[in-house]
Order: C-alpha cells, then sequence, then structure tokens
C-alpha cells in the first residue's frame, strides 16, 4: 500500500526530480485514512453531520478516519467497515452488500504526506445510532439522493475534500 514516497524522513527532503539538492520544507505526518460513501438499497446516499474542531465547524460528510494500524489491504477495509458503525450506525447488508474501492487521494500533497482510501459501499443497512469515538462529536445523520448531493456540493454545505473527492470519483466512475 505505498504511496510511492521514501520512508525515511531525511530523503523525503529531497525534491523527486531534483536528488542533488535538499529543499527545506515542512511535512506534517499523518495516519493514513478511509472515507467511505455508503448508499441504502433505495439509492440515497448517507451523510454524517460532525463537529470539526480546525475550522470551527459543523459539516456535512461522508463517514471517515484514519488507520490507527500498520496500512494493509486488510486494515484498511477493517478501518472502512468499522468507520460506517462507528459514525453512521452502517453495515453492509448482509445479503447483497459490497464495499467496493475507489482508489485514493491526497489531501493536502502541499504539506501533508496523508493519503485517503476511497470506497463506496452499497446497499447500507442501519443497524444502531452513531457510536463515536470520545473526541468525535456526531450531531445527526441523513439521507439524501444523489441530486441533494449534487445540490448541496453546488450550494457550498458540502465542502471538505473527502466529500469532494469521492463525490468526483463516483461520478468519474458513473455511479451517480
Amino acid at each position: 500500500m505505498s504511496q510511492g514516497w521514501p520512508k525515511d524522513p531525511a530523503l523525503r527532503r529531497l525534491p523527486p526530480g531534483r536528488r542533488e539538492k535538499p529543499q527545506p520544507w515542512l511535512v506534517v505526518g499523518r495516519k493514513a485514512a478511509v472515507a467511505i460513501a455508503p448508499r441504502l438499497a433505495d439509492g440515497r446516499f448517507v451523510l454524517i453531520s460532525q463537529e470539526r474542531l480546525p475550522v470551527r465547524e459543523t459539516m456535512w460528510e461522508f463517514p471517515a478516519g484514519q488507520i490507527d494500524t500498520e496500512t494493509t489491504c486488510e486494515t484498511i477495509v477493517a478501518t472502512a467497515l468499522n468507520e460506517l458503525r462507528e459514525e453512521a450506525g452502517l453495515a453492509l447488508d448482509p445479503a447483497a452488500g459490497r464495499l467496493t474501492p475507489m482508489g485514493w487521494y491526497l489531501p493536502s500533497q502541499g504539506f501533508t504526506d496523508e493519503c485517503v482510501y476511497l470506497f463506496h459501499a452499497e446497499p447500507v443497512c442501519v443497524v444502531s445510532q452513531p457510536e463515536p469515538e470520545g473526541s468525535e462529536h456526531i450531531s445527526s445523520v441523513r439521507f439524501v439522493s444523489a441530486g441533494e448531493l449534487r445540490r448541496m456540493i453546488a450550494e457550498n454545505e458540502i465542502t471538505n475534500a473527502l466529500s469532494l473527492a469521492l463525490f468526483a470519483r463516483m461520478a468519474a466512475k458513473g455511479l451517480l
């Protein structure tokens, strides 16, 4: 699951195309993460409303979370399924549910090495209330049609990178 850059922090200061001279640059190390676009059997998407302290806003977004262990195929999938349950009270439909990988993206490649793995989960079922971790505050869960999701993005109601990246990837793959 390597993103293709050196693991040694000293080597990361060497620009990829100019290896002869180190370049001073602040790089914030972050854990890899997942983001999931859950979809109910009726086609509606599930969004959560979550407080985001750095921007002091409560935002509509798709469920997401950091991978707390070594990044392997198994831990990526396990984290995605856990975030569905924890943040939105969802699980894959036991008979027909599929978690489909949608690639990955770099949310802020100018200053962080974070990589976010994207998924589409369909169909999902509501199995419980959200059970956020201690530092998280999820105030509500909302079911929206593809048209409503598009409107929310167009009208700047959804502004976070992970939701925008998932929407773009789903659109590019013909899932909207």
